[in-house]
């Protein structure tokens, strides 16, 4: 009797409890923490119709043309053909492979001219070049350059040559530092070789950036007393990085802008053809015949010249004759420094097509860096 009255009574609070649960509000679903959604670039309506356009009536060969790869147009191409045409910019985002910064590159190249069919190369990617350069240069700093120094460094001697960009693009750079120094020996305690290389920094014209052709690295050999090491001259890569950190530190600590650039090795006799094998050739024949032209002459300001001049070079009297008068050999290292900075300004800072051009096809046919070394 007893436990029949105890099991009476669970029962009943087991009822009440019910009733009470009934009575309250359902309690809200527990969300874990989502992924914040992918917000595109605000376009504006006739912006998001002109690319949904674009995608849905373009093919793979039209699309490929764009900033996109061929396997992504490919994706995209399947999902079309399973779900029909994109309603909503942010349809793409379905699509396995295309997120946010893939998106946003391809819609904005979406919304440039169309590329030509008969190109059949991406517009886009044209400044993809082979790199000339390292550090890269970033592209609103290299619209901003108005003058470039180029500086040769040898074992014993360093030379440099500045140009200036003028402001229109029918008149020439300007030749404005044309120097040489010689260090001498090629042996010196490293205190004496610090104390050259800051006089040398001093003597150096300020510029927007600086030069210098890419040193020659040193390969890992599992004997250190290999002939290979030897390969490296020991005191032109202490000047090399002690030229090259004092001109870092021209620009301000906060700035993050690069100002020293190396341009490839052997681009500059690729570009101006002073290769024969394996062997570069005197640069006197080609800066004696760039002084010859007709805006090297006192009458240059009564030509009226309206084709792009920037890529070409005014040299002043006093410089043309300065190279003239030095030793031969002296001739060919400044003439090395003005080339090395002549090709910096054409290649990466103008980006002349035609001097991008002529170094491409030769790259195909003449030695590379290792068949020359």
């Amino acid at each position: 009797m007893l436990a029949f009255n105890i099991k009476r009574r669970l029962c009943a609070v087991s009822a009440n409890f019910v009733r009470q649960l009934g009575k309250q509000p359902p309690a809200e679903p527990i969300i874990e923490d989502a992924e914040p959604p992918l917000e595109l670039p605000p376009y504006t309506e006739e912006q998001s119709k002109l690319i949904l356009n674009a995608i849905n009536q373009q093919g793979a060969e039209q699309l490929v043309r764009y900033d996109i790869t061929k396997a992504r147009v490919n994706k995209l191409n399947n999902w079309k053909t399973r779900n029909g045409p994109l309603r909503e910019l942010s349809d793409i985002f379905l699509i396995d492979g295309f997120g946010l910064k893939v998106v946003t590159k391809f819609y904005k190249s979406l919304l440039e001219p169309a590329p030509s069919a008969s190109s059949g190369t991406k517009t886009t990617k044209a400044s993809r070049t082979a790199p000339f350069i390292t550090p890269a240069l970033d592209e609103q700093q290299r619209l901003c350059i108005s003058s470039t120094v180029g500086v040769r460094i040898g074992v014993t001697s360093v030379s440099w040559a500045r140009l200036e960009l003028p402001q229109t693009k029918y008149s020439p750079s300007l030749l404005t530092h044309w120097q040489h120094h010689e260090i001498n020996d090629k042996k010196l305690h490293l205190a004496e070789l610090v104390r050259r290389c800051l006089y040398v920094v001093h003597q150096i014209p300020q510029a927007d950036c600086y030069v210098l052709e890419n040193p020659q690295m040193a390969q890992a050999s599992s004997n250190p007393g290999s002939i290979d090491q030897q390969n490296v001259n020991i005191q032109k890569a202490q000047v090399t990085s002690m030229l090259s950190y004092a001109l870092m530190s021209r620009t301000s600590s906060d700035e993050s802008k690069k100002n020293v650039f190396y341009l490839r090795r052997f681009l500059t006799a690729r570009l101006f053809n002073h290769l024969v094998g394996t062997e570069r050739v005197s640069s006197e024949e080609t800066i004696l015949g760039m002084m010859r032209t007709y805006y090297n002459m006192e009458d240059y300001g009564d030509q009226d010249e309206q084709s792009n001049l920037q890529n070409q070079v005014q040299f002043p009297s006093d410089l043309r004759t300065m190279y003239s008068k030095v030793e031969r050999y002296q001739r060919e290292l400044l003439g090395q420094a003005f080339l090395l900075n002549l090709a910096f300004l054409r290649l990466v800072v103008l980006r002349d097509q035609e001097s991008i051009a002529s170094v491409s096809r030769n790259s195909k046919k003449l030695p590379s860096e290792q068949e020359l070394e």
